[in-house]
């Protein structure tokens, strides 16, 4: 079994991976929550029908469980189901010292982690992500959150998990869309942290050019170092910088027109993975611009997303409404524009007070 220690000022952890974790699960919570009789499930209708029996089963012998089934979907990191989960918390007479697992990927991850932190104060949490973006970030690091008002993550805290379970055979499972969405996750840790994370890729599909390339990818145990290398990745800035006050920005890399990009649709036509990378061809875009990467690098990173099957153009929209979503980014102050560039292959730059031209540019140029 693969794992990472994360030591934060809050709290310390473990991260756990493992393929068939789920079988034994008992064996990877019981050292850890001690003297724990209920534990409450949160899942999402399609990761239920996939292993919610399963799971049930692995926990019925040692443990009394409760599952609430939430429709899937990033629309639902809402209020309205905060709200729910709260009411399904209180009518099953749940307490702090009781366990709540997130069981999906990272929507379920961020709502079911911003109910644990905020209900009776703090209950416990284990976080078993069960997508591709989830186990290489959205779990790790103690971000909770929900959107509001078509605001990405505008209401959150930070709570770290008490355990972290990660089964790569989860993504056996995955639609390839969801396979997608993680890559472009993967990429960004990539270009800003571990270039050879993308030639480990590049090399493991090599030649193969049939369309089920991505799924044979996520088969290969060595992608499950990929993961593990991420997740490590993550843990290190985390424990660095738990309240994302400096260093932890770096992780930001794309997110910040990404983010623009996911409200603006609405959060229905484009996945966060796929805004991301599409976050990330205008920011090397803006690097370009301000002459701190030659131009010639962004061929190779759209030849790498042709392989990965990343989208490498924004569907047509207006830009001024972009430029709108943009002001409500977290990195912003009310007069400082902030964003993450590159001066280099694993040299990450933090920029502030970009000038809009140049922010638009970026946008129009990678667009339909």
């Amino acid at each position: 079994m693969n794992e990472i220690k994360v030591k934060t000022l809050s709290r310390e952890y473990k991260i756990l991976m493992q393929r068939n974790i789920l079988d034994e699960i008992k064996l990877s919570v019981q050292p850890v929550f001690k003297d724990l009789t209920n534990i409450f499930v949160i899942t999402n209708e399609k990761v239920f029908s996939l292993y919610g029996e399963k799971l049930k089963k692995s926990l019925e012998n040692d443990f009394k469980s409760k599952f609430l089934i939430l429709k899937d979907g990033e629309k639902y990191k809402s209020i309205d189901t905060l709200i729910k989960i709260y009411d399904w918390l209180i009518e099953n007479n749940a307490h702090r010292n009781d366990l709540l697992i997130a069981f999906g990927g990272g929507v379920i991850g961020d709502t079911a982690g911003f109910a644990a932190a905020t209900f009776n104060r703090g209950m416990l949490l284990m976080q078993f992500p069960t997508t591709l973006v989830a186990q290489v970030d959205s779990s790790i690091g103690g971000k909770v959150v929900i959107n509001f008002g078509n605001i990405k993550n505008v209401i959150g805290s930070f709570y770290q998990p008490h355990l972290i379970l990660a089964d790569p055979n989860f993504l056996l499972t995955l639609e390839e869309k969801e396979v997608i969405n993680g890559l472009g996750e993967i990429v960004k840790y990539g270009l800003v942290f571990d270039f050879t994370l993308i030639e480990k890729i590049k090399k493991m599909i090599g030649n193969n050019v049939y369309d089920d390339r991505l799924y044979s990818l996520i088969k290969s145990a060595d992608f499950d170092e990929i993961i593990f290398k991420c997740a490590e990745i993550k843990a290190e800035i985390v424990e660095q910088d738990e309240f994302d006050i400096g260093l932890r920005h770096l992780l930001n890399f794309g997110h910040t027109i990404g983010h623009a990009i996911e409200e603006t649709f609405g959060f229905n036509k484009i996945s966060h993975g796929k805004a991301v990378a599409l976050g990330i061809l205008c920011v090397l875009d803006i690097s370009i611009k301000l002459g701190y990467l030659n131009k010639n690098f962004k061929k190779e990173i759209l030849d790498l997303y042709q392989l990965l099957k990343l989208p490498i153009k924004i569907p047509d929209v207006d830009v001024n409404l972009l430029l709108d979503a943009l002001k409500f980014d977290k990195k912003f102050t009310s007069k400082t524009s902030k964003f993450i560039l590159l001066e280099d292959v694993n040299k990450p730059v933090i920029v502030t007070d970009i000038d809009e031209t140049i922010i638009r540019y970026s946008i129009i140029n990678n667009m339909k």
